[in-house]
């Protein structure tokens, strides 16, 4: 697969490992986003690398409710933790690889099995991009690092994200408050 999408999840991704490689000693078990630490919030973020290959090989079926509420997602994270094994940066820059290598030699309409159903591999990867760009600007926040993602992997993410909230019916919300013509209320989120 070979197009805008792929490069900005490239992009997502490189942005997102270059944060890892600048982790270290006592930063790991520091405060990384809510009740996750460093640790934490890198594991669950590099789901978005390894769940490319894992639900293409392995499909899974649409999940309720229930997959998508927060105590499971902060579960999911703690549980990521161990696949990271004793050197999280190489286990994150080989599963970085990993994506990229799966990625490239797939077709964009290659099915995907994921727990938000099945779909095109080219419409799940922006989500993937959003993860990156999202968490990594989490953890450079983190680590007090000022660095901005690239610029397509911005517009990718702010592209789902405005997908989003269009479906959840609050992108009109988004879209004033972006523009500087309201104020969006206290813990406003499109997820």
């Amino acid at each position: 697969m070979d197009d805008a999408t792929s490069a900005a999840y490239e992009q997502a991704s490189g942005y997102f490992v270059g944060l890892v490689e600048h982790v270290g000693g006592s930063e790991w078990t520091s405060p990384g986003l809510g009740e996750w630490n460093v640790l934490e919030l890198v594991a669950h973020t590099n789901r978005a690398h390894t769940l490319v290959e894992s639900y293409l090989v392995h499909p899974q079926p649409a999940a309720g409710p229930e997959y998508f509420a927060e105590s499971a997602i902060a579960q999911r994270a703690r549980d990521a933790v161990d696949a990271l094994g004793d050197d999280p940066v190489a286990t994150v820059r080989r599963d970085a690889e990993r994506a990229l290598a799966v990625i490239a030699a797939s077709p964009a309409d290659a099915v995907i099995g994921s727990p938000m159903g099945s779909m095109a591999l080219s419409a799940y990867l922006p989500s993937r991009s959003a993860e990156l760009v999202i968490h990594g600007l989490d953890l450079a926040r983190a680590l007090t690092l000022p660095v901005a993602p690239p610029a397509d992997a911005i517009i990718a993410a702010l592209e789902w994200v405005g997908a989003v909230a269009s479906r959840r019916k609050v992108a009109v919300d988004l879209l004033l408050a972006a523009t500087g013509r309201a104020a969006l209320p206290p813990g406003f989120s499109v997820y």
